[in-house]
This record gives structure tokens, C-alpha cells and sequence, in this order.
């Protein structure tokens, strides 16, 4: 998970309203640097967020959750001329487009790895049964492809998968962040990795292809296509799934 001084700078910066902005404390580390006084520091903080994070975050309940890894397509080979001050300048611009986005649909941000960031939708952030986070998870993946299109510079490309994770939060008390842990986060890393550009991206079970297929036409509108199932490659491990499928925005540019 994020630092949680980062998210409620985020929230604050992107006019997200949330515990986190609504608090008074500060996330940051002690300035004593003494490790008990951090993680004592870092436990109250969250108890000021509600007892609603405070069950997700400290007492370690599991939670249903969606999950999406956005992007940008080929960056490293499109932009590797930039130089450090271009490049913090380019990824500022592609945060004020996707972040706002994000929120939009009631995501938070778990990681921001450079052009690439992870965001969660569900419990305590979104408080929507897991089938609602994952039809917000799949509006806000629209609306990023939609807007990012035909951009010739913020073309992005979404990992899309769900399932059940756990906050970890760091014992040590020197790192006043939360961790999200459990196998859907390690299985979206490896779709990323076979994530094809411009498309949302999805791991599906074969034997219930012909229903996924169908509901999602049924609710999907005509810009949207979702092309046949491809084999994952055998040599992706840590991944139970052996069918992926991508979604289609076919506008012509």
C-alpha cells in the first residue's frame, strides 16, 4: 500500500474526500526516528481514520477487492530521450489524467511505480460488495482507455483482475506504509507482463468463458469488443489461470 501521508496528499492535491483528508494527524514518520514511537504513532493514526480501517488495517480482516495495474504502452521505448526533469514532468501530467479518473469511481492508490500505477476497489476504501467494485473497477478501466486513446502520448494499457487480499502493515514501525498481500496481487503483476497495449486485460477460466462473454456484451456498449481467449504462456508462474482476454476499444483514431 502506499505511505499513507502519500494518499492523503494525493486525496488532497485530487479534492478526494475521505478519512483521510478529513483527519488532522499526520502520516508522516516521527522526527525522533524512534521505532516505538513510530509504530505507536502509525497505530493511532489509523484508529483516527474509523474503525473501518482500523479493522481492515490493524486487525488484519481480509477483504474482496478489485484491482487495476495501468501503464503507459511501451514507455521505455518510446520516451527513453527524455531526460530526468522531462520525464518527473511527463509522469506529473499522466498522474493529473489517470489519479482524478481513479477517484472518480471510488479507487484508491496502492503503488506508483513510475509510468505505472496500482489501484484498489473495495473495503475500506470503497464499502460496496465485490461484484459493484469490480463493475466501478471496470468503468474507471474504460474511461482511462477512452481518455488515454488517442492521446499519442498517454496511450495506456490495464491489467483487470479481483479477488481476495490482506493489508500487511510493517512490524518494524520504520515504514509507515500498508502493504497489500495475498495471490491476486501476485498474479497481477504477471498479467501486466502479458498485458497487450491499448486493451483491458483480463485472466478468465475457460469453463466459464461462454457466460463471461455474454454478460459482458450484454452490458457493454457498442465502442467495446472483447476478443477471443489466448493461452497464457506456460512459463508465467505463480499463476493458476491458462486463459486471458482482452477488451477492445475500436474507435478509429
Amino acid at each position: 500500500m502506499a505511505n499513507l501521508e502519500l494518499i492523503k496528499k494525493l486525496n488532497q492535491k485530487y479534492n478526494k474526500t475521505s478519512p483521510f483528508t478529513e483527519s488532522t494527524k499526520s502520516f508522516s514518520l516521527n522526527e525522533s526516528f524512534d521505532s516505538r514511537n513510530i509504530e505507536s504513532s502509525i497505530q493511532n493514526n489509523i484508529q483516527t481514520l474509523g474503525n473501518t480501517y482500523a479493522i481492515y488495517f490493524d486487525q488484519g480482516k481480509s477483504a474482496e477487492v478489485a484491482l487495476l495495474f495501468i501503464d503507459v504502452c511501451n514507455f521505455s521505448t518510446r520516451f527513453g530521450h527524455l531526460n530526468g526533469k522531462e520525464i518527473s514532468e511527463y509522469f506529473d501530467a499522466y498522474y493529473d489524467k489517470i489519479i482524478p479518473i481513479i477517484y472518480k469511481f471510488g479507487g484508491e492508490i496502492d503503488k506508483i511505480i513510475g509510468d505505472g500505477i496500482i489501484c484498489v476497489f473495495g473495503e475500506p476504501f470503497l464499502s460496496k460488495p465485490l461484484k459493484d467494485c469490480i463493475k466501478e473497477a471496470d468503468k474507471c478501466a474504460k474511461e482511462i482507455i477512452k481518455e488515454t486513446y488517442a492521446s499519442n502520448k498517454f496511450e495506456s494499457k490495464i491489467a483487470f483482475h479481483f479477488g481476495t487480499i490482506n493489508y500487511f502493515k510493517n512490524k518494524s514501525g520504520l515504514y509507515n506504509e500498508l502493504t497489500i498481500v495475498g495471490k491476486p496481487l501476485t498474479e497481477l503483476f504477471r498479467l501486466e507482463s502479458i498485458s497487450e497495449n491499448e486493451r483491458i486485460n483480463y485472466f478468465v477460466e475457460y469453463s466459464a468463458y461462454p457466460e463471461w462473454n455474454w454478460t459482458a456484451e450484454l452490458n457493454s456498449d457498442s465502442l467495446w469488443q472483447l476478443e477471443k481467449t489466448k493461452e497464457v504462456p506456460e512459463n508465467l508462474k505463480g499463476v493458476k489461470f491458462k486463459y486471458m482476454q482482452t477488451n477492445k476499444y475500436w474507435r478509429i483514431k
